[in-house]
């Protein structure tokens, strides 16, 4: 994806580099300053790796000694990245910021300016979950810019799509013996324990949290039902009104979805709660979750000892079904198409199982109640599988 805005030029002035490397600074020299690599993948935000010469300090809003080779720049258009056309808030930038501070164990910055309930010390039952597991990882906010909507974070290196590495069928460097599945269990148990750990935070903390998503997701709702349209347009073998009754069921789905949303997000407001925790109901288990949580926010490195979890943007509440259900979802698509190689066929099934063994351990009951009833209601509805069978680990 090309992005129209312009990181080099607002890297050298936004006065967060050394004084050598900045453009306002009189002491700037001629050697290369930096190189930025504009990244593909995303729809909602222009994404971007810059890296420098050599390890140097930035100017961030939050003091620290640490050096940089490289950082990923976000910047959030009024409009969704790959459709100007659709408006965008760029609330959803402020949404990943918070999300990522509470996930890392950051002072959470609500508003700066605010001395009275403006910033909240940083949460220790979530960070102390991904600090139990460290293959997992998640990129800390170095600096955001609320002015130009530009989010600087730590870079987690040179990562690939999970579904996208597994289904390869050039597979370059075979995965180590025992790797991926140690990979899928550390992520299963964490997920497991990510989403009890979100589901004890204070009920205020949480309304904080996932208010601002509900301000532009009917955007990125319009985008998936057009997307859905589009897709339709061009397949054979479909009339017209086959063709629209499948895109209303996409935007009903899509709506029912946002209004469960909202649903929980207003029991949190109103305080109809039993305790001052969000667990409101077990039957629905509501935690705080990614919401568009698939295969391309789950990155590896080519030795599979790190596991990055990217793109924050739509955090806010949910419930386990659906994360976890959406996820497995896309994993077994991709194993089931034509393109997918035997081999690729037979580590996305070995990563399903050990990423469902490992949730199930840790989450019995809510793998039993959860992802066998809601997941296959949610696969069929989304994704016209019809049947979801309890995954064996293959030895």
């Amino acid at each position: 994806m090309t992005s129209n805005f312009d990181f080099s030029s607002y890297l050298s002035s936004a006065n967060l580099l050394p004084p050598r490397l900045n453009a306002n600074s009189k002491d700037v020299d001629d050697s290369p300053q930096f190189e930025v690599t504009v990244l593909s993948g995303g729809y909602t935000n222009f994404t971007a790796r810059v890296t420098f010469p050599e390890p140097i300090p930035l100017a961030t809003a939050s003091s620290s000694t640490r050096t940089y080779e490289s950082v990923i720049l976000k910047h959030a258009p009024p409009h969704l990245a790959t459709d100007s056309n659709i408006p965008m808030s760029v609330a959803r930038q402020v949404t990943e910021a918070r999300a990522l501070e509470l996930i890392t164990g950051a002072p959470i910055q609500f508003d700066q300016d605010n001395s009275v309930g403006g910033v909240i010390e940083s949460v220790k039952a979530v960070k102390d979950v991904l600090d139990r597991y460290p293959v997992i990882q998640v990129p800390a906010v170095i600096h955001y810019d609320t002015e130009k909507n530009v989010l600087l974070l730590e870079d987690l290196g040179d990562l690939k799509g999970v579904a996208d590495v597994l289904a390869d069928a050039a597979l370059e460097d075979p995965i180590p013996k025992g790797a991926l599945q140690e990979l899928a269990t550390q992520l299963g148990s964490f997920l497991a324990e990510f989403y009890q750990a979100s589901s004890t935070l204070p009920a205020e903390l949480v309304g904080r949290l996932s208010a601002l998503s509900n301000v532009y997701t009917s955007g990125t709702f319009e985008y998936l039902v057009n997307s859905t349209r589009d897709a339709l347009n061009g397949a054979p073998g479909i009339d017209e009104k086959e063709k629209e009754e499948l895109a209303k069921s996409v935007e009903a789905s899509l709506a029912d979805s946002q209004m469960k949303a909202r649903q929980r997000a207003e029991k949190v407001a109103l305080g109809i709660v039993d305790s001052d925790l969000i667990q409101t109901d077990d039957e629905e288990n509501p935690c705080l979750g990614m919401v568009d949580f698939w295969p391309g926010n789950v990155l590896v490195n080519p030795d599979w000892n790190k596991c990055g979890l990217i793109d924050w943007e739509y955090f806010g509440m949910s419930d386990e079904a659906s994360e976890l259900g959406m996820f497995l979802a896309h994993i077994h698509i991709t194993k089931f198409k034509p393109s997918t190689s035997p081999g690729g066929k037979e580590r996305l099934g070995k990563f399903m199982s050990a990423l469902f063994q490992a949730y199930s351990h840790h989450s019995p009951s809510k793998a039993e109640t959860l992802v066998r009833k809601d997941c296959r209601m949610l696969w069929k509805q989304q994704f016209g599988v019809c049947e979801l069978r309890e995954p064996q680990v293959t030895n």
